[in-house]
């Protein structure tokens, strides 16, 4: 999936955030990251799980085992649950859940909104919409300027569409739509002022 979002993914988002503030004084920044969190604790949990049962297994068996065999088997259920879970993205999605997802997420994009000085435009006009891959999870953070102004039904609107981009074929492409799809409600809410420029880069790469 991170293919989808290459350079030339990077170029489009550009040109799409460009038409958007051209018809609103607000400044939208797009932010793509493989990850929110590593979640490392989880495939040592999903290990450990196998390993216990495959103890318990042998232990409680109607077969006879060598002890080699109940050592090695429990090693290697421990081995094979924890990097299933690790290299697998759906298996760990499951094992974290999406409440803890969506958490994480969240916790990434506004940490990520801070140091990237979203919060410094004039007007209090920025928003970072923050796409998690392997979350699959999108996180618009909106400054107060653009909160206020939008009415929380619009903003409904908004979040429900970014959330639906991972059930698309190509998440890229439909980011791109729904961001598109912004302008009438963007340029409704906050219009486009006389002297307004340019204050924030329209992608980021920020490491945290």
């Amino acid at each position: 999936m991170l293919k989808q979002f290459d350079d030339t993914f990077r170029a489009e988002i550009g040109r799409a955030i460009a038409r958007l503030e051209t018809h609103s004084h607000s400044e939208w920044v797009v932010l793509v990251k493989e990850r929110a969190d590593s979640y490392a604790q989880y495939p040592l949990g999903v290990g450990s799980a196998s390993a216990f049962l495959a103890l318990t297994y042998v232990r409680f068996a109607t077969d006879f085992f060598d002890e080699w065999i109940i050592y090695a088997g429990t090693i290697t259920a421990f081995v094979l649950g924890a990097a299933l879970t690790a290299g697998l993205p759906g298996l760990l999605r499951v094992a974290v859940g999406r409440k803890r997802l969506a958490r994480s997420t969240e916790i990434m994009a506004r940490a990520c909104f801070q140091k990237g000085g979203l919060h410094h435009t004039r007007d209090k006009t920025g928003v970072l919409i923050f796409v998690a891959l392997l979350e699959r999870q999108v996180a618009i953070i909106p400054d107060r300027g653009v909160e206020s102004a939008i009415p929380p039904g619009e903003w409904l609107k908004i979040r429900l569409g970014f959330s639906r981009i991972f059930q698309a074929k190509n998440p890229a492409a439909e980011l791109l739509i729904q961001l598109e799809s912004l302008q009438p409600i963007i340029s409704n809410y906050i219009p486009q002022v006389d002297d307004d420029s340019n204050e924030l880069p329209d992608t980021l790469d920020i490491d945290l």
